[in-house]
Order: C-alpha cells, then sequence, then structure tokens
C-alpha cells in the first residue's frame, strides 16, 4: 500500500477512536463523579496510533460530571474536519494513481 494512503488511513481510524471517546464524554454528562476522558495521538511509521486514552479525575464537590458540553462539541467538530480531510487526501490519492494508471496504459 502506498505510503500516504497508510498515512490518511491512520489518521482516519485514530479520528474514529477520538470521535468515540468524545460520544461516551457527552453520553455521560449527567453521570454523577464521571469524569472525562481524551485520546493521546502518538507518532507511528507510517501515520499516528492511539497511544493512550487518559481520563481527568473528576475534582468536582458535589460530585457532578465534569464534562463541558462545550468542549465536547468543539471536539465533535475538529473530529468532523480531520476525518473529512483524510478522506479527501484518500480520494485525491486514488484519483492521481488512476491517472498514472491511464498514462501507462
Amino acid at each position: 500500500m502506498d505510503t500516504s494512503f497508510a498515512i490518511s488511513n491512520s489518521g482516519m481510524r485514530v479520528t474514529q477512536v477520538r470521535h468515540d471517546v468524545t460520544a461516551n464524554n457527552v453520553a455521560n454528562i449527567n453521570t454523577d463523579k464521571f469524569g472525562t476522558s481524551r485520546v493521546v495521538q502518538s507518532d507511528d511509521n507510517p501515520g499516528v496510533s492511539v497511544g493512550a486514552i487518559r481520563k481527568t479525575p473528576n475534582a468536582e464537590p458535589l460530585g457532578n460530571s465534569n464534562t463541558d458540553f462545550a468542549v465536547e462539541a468543539g471536539e465533535m467538530i475538529g473530529n468532523k474536519n480531520v476525518y473529512g480531510a483524510n478522506a479527501r487526501v484518500i480520494k485525491v490519492q486514488d484519483k492521481m494513481v488512476g491517472e498514472v494508471i491511464d498514462l501507462i496504459r
């Protein structure tokens, strides 16, 4: 597989995990003593991978969730944009490979 496909594919996989973690944070926004989680991304060769998923301890005195919906909404928008950008790279690469094959014929 071409390296650029592998890089974009790994970016999409990590973004999917980030989106799943964000969705879990939002789903538990009203859960007492719930602490938000964040994905730590690490460099891989080629591309990126999930290095860890870190949970933020809940320090709320009343036991409420420490999830901020505004932060999570921003994460969801960012996830959507990163996923879309990686998908676009794959689409362009596919077109370029197709054109090279047509030139060879």
